[in-house]
């Protein structure tokens, strides 16, 4: 496996360090600042070294199209190895969750082949390696009401991400 490398950028909604090796994403960390970015890309990926790698400049541009509205999904090969199948399968059934709609943690378990796993599916959220790419803030409770969001500044971070893709349908 290729050594690990780093980068950071921010936006409006807060700072986004991507980790990398070879040509594969290994880790993206979607946080308020980039000093919290630095801390948890220390803490989580100590070997990564910051540098410049050409999947940063794919990764990022991607990004910058996704919030002018003009990317609904992400073209970025992901190391999702060490993740476990049930996992694997939830990431993928919210890929096809359309961009600008919400699915519930329970209508997401049901799709990834789980029906009652939506406590399980919240795990998954939580600690989605890929956030953005694997669009888990477009999961809500049953009621509608947004749940919880680990990225940005949390709850405040999801529900604009989901109004900016609703201005954005097509």
């Amino acid at each position: 496996m290729s050594a690990k490398q780093w980068d950071m950028l921010s936006f409006e909604l807060g700072t986004v360090a991507l980790v990398v090796s070879g040509e594969h994403l290994n880790r993206i960390y979607f946080t308020r600042s980039p000093e919290e970015a630095l801390l948890k890309v220390s803490n989580h990926c100590p070997d990564a070294k910051q540098g410049s790698h050409p999947l940063f400049d794919k990764v990022f541009a991607q990004l910058e199209e996704y919030f002018r509205g003009g990317r609904r999904t992400f073209d970025v090969k992901l190391d999702d190895a060490d993740l476990s199948l049930f996992t694997r399968k939830v990431h993928k059934a919210l890929r096809d969750v359309p961009y600008g709609s919400v699915i519930s943690y329970r209508d997401l378990a049901r799709s990834a082949g789980s029906a009652g796993a939506a406590r399980a599916v919240g795990r998954v959220m939580s600690t989605n390696p890929f956030p953005l790419i694997i669009p888990c803030h477009r999961v809500v409770n049953a009621d509608g009401s947004l749940g919880q969001y680990s990225g940005g500044f949390g709850k405040e971070t999801k529900a604009k991400l989901i109004d900016f893709e609703k201005g954005f349908e097509p």
